[in-house]
């Protein structure tokens, strides 16, 4: 299954039809899941598939699945789970579903491990986009130097599309830096800028795939250059 296309093309959903997935795709989407290699091989992470009535939040999309997902406590926990698991809406997108990053929904049972929920399921409308729609920041704005797989990572999602990345591209390794706030109010609420650094780096693992470039991620490269102001370094992608 070829999950680089819908890079270019996805469109986070809030609308679903009402009747879950068959037991098939569960299965496969699980399968996948288990088959990606994680970002940091240290770092737990877990999740649980349920339905709406084990979940609570505001202003909910009415999804047949929510993608619950928790970890152990690590200092690049959110970064992971975002790489692992954006995996998967790209995967459920390939096979014509579609997805929402929900920062608002929390298990009904309380977990004190969990990090963030995707409601999925089959769209009722439309839930893709031509590249052109999607609203980013230019390449210069996030990154200095060229390396074929910015655009992927142009293109990730992130909460209020804050996009709190940046990259240094160097003799073929990307240095990976993220905001800790995206600013304001509303952005100093916000806690979730690392994971969205995590689904950037997924879109980079995945274009690294299409573009036959390795990708393997450190989180002490200690000649990294020094983080843009306002930007702390996660690690680098050689």
């Amino acid at each position: 299954m070829d999950i680089y296309p819908p890079i270019f093309t996805r469109a986070s959903t809030r609308k679903y039809e009402a009747h879950p997935l068959q037991a098939e795709a569960i299965e496969g989407l699980e399968a996948f899941i288990s088959s990606v290699k994680p970002l940091l091989p240290d770092v737990l992470l877990t999740h649980r598939i349920v339905s709406g009535n084990e979940v609570k939040g505001i202003a909910l999309p009415k999804a047949p699945h929510f993608l619950m997902v928790s970890g152990r406590e690590h200092p690049l926990r959110k970064t992971a789970a975002g790489f692992l698991y954006q995996h998967a809406e790209l995967w459920l997108y390939a096979n014509g579903c579609a997805t929402r990053w929900l920062g608002v929904v929390k298990p009904k049972q309380d977990d004190p491990d969990f990090i963030i929920g995707m409601a999925f399921g089959k769209p009722a409308g439309q839930a893709e986009r031509k590249t052109a729609d999607f609203k980013r920041k230019p390449l210069e704005e996030i990154s200095k130097g060229a390396d074929p797989r910015l655009e992927a990572a142009r293109l990730a999602p992130s909460g209020m599309n804050g996009q709190p990345w940046y990259y240094i591209a160097d003799h073929g390794a990307l240095h990976t830096y993220c905001k800790k706030s995206l600013g304001g109010l509303a952005g100093g609420l916000y806690h979730l800028t690392e994971l969205d650094a995590g689904i950037a780096l997924c879109h980079i693992a995945v274009a690294s795939e299409h573009e036959g470039i390795p990708f393997n991620f450190s989180a002490e490269k200690k000649d990294a250059p020094e983080p843009p102001q306002g930007f702390t370094y996660i690690g680098t992608v050689e």
